[in-house]
């Protein structure tokens, strides 16, 4: 004998195997994390420190010099007061260079007492080769 389901009783057991679907999925999407024996420890030296500093030229701070650790593309800018914090920890001798468009590009290098550096940049004397031609005057190809 056959048992005929009612319309209520099928849309449970739609639902009913909607959700235990949904469930087996998520629980076989759902990562596995197992436990290890294994430690982190950080190795801290100290030899290396965070390095803050001033830069200014002879009569105020400058915003926007380039500070960069040498043979890296690690670097940051001084601020509105000319005030820097290098983003990386540096140790002993690491080189730091100081660029500034119409200053000359100076080199820093980190030693065993160094935390703070204040810097004065010079400005770079730009000398132009040869004497423009003057003599002849300015002669327009154009015919009228």
């Amino acid at each position: 004998m056959k048992t005929a389901f009612t319309l209520h009783q099928t849309q449970n057991l739609k639902t009913l195997t909607f959700i235990g679907l949904m469930l087996m999925t998520l629980a076989a999407l759902n990562p596995i994390y197992g436990q290890t024996a294994t430690t982190t420890t950080v190795k801290t030296t100290t030899n290396e420190r965070t390095i803050k500093g001033v830069v200014s030229d002879e009569t105020e701070t400058l915003l926007g010099v380039n500070i960069v650790l040498e043979g890296t593309t690690t670097g940051t800018t001084t601020n509105e007061k000319g005030e820097f914090t290098f983003p990386k920890k540096l140790k002993t001798g690491d080189v730091l260079l100081f660029s500034y468009l119409g200053y000359e590009t100076q080199k820093v290098e980190i030693k065993d007492n160094t935390t703070f550096i204040e810097l004065k940049l010079t400005i770079d004397s730009v000398t132009m080769i040869g004497a423009l031609d003057s003599g002849k005057p300015y002669k327009s190809k154009r015919k009228n």
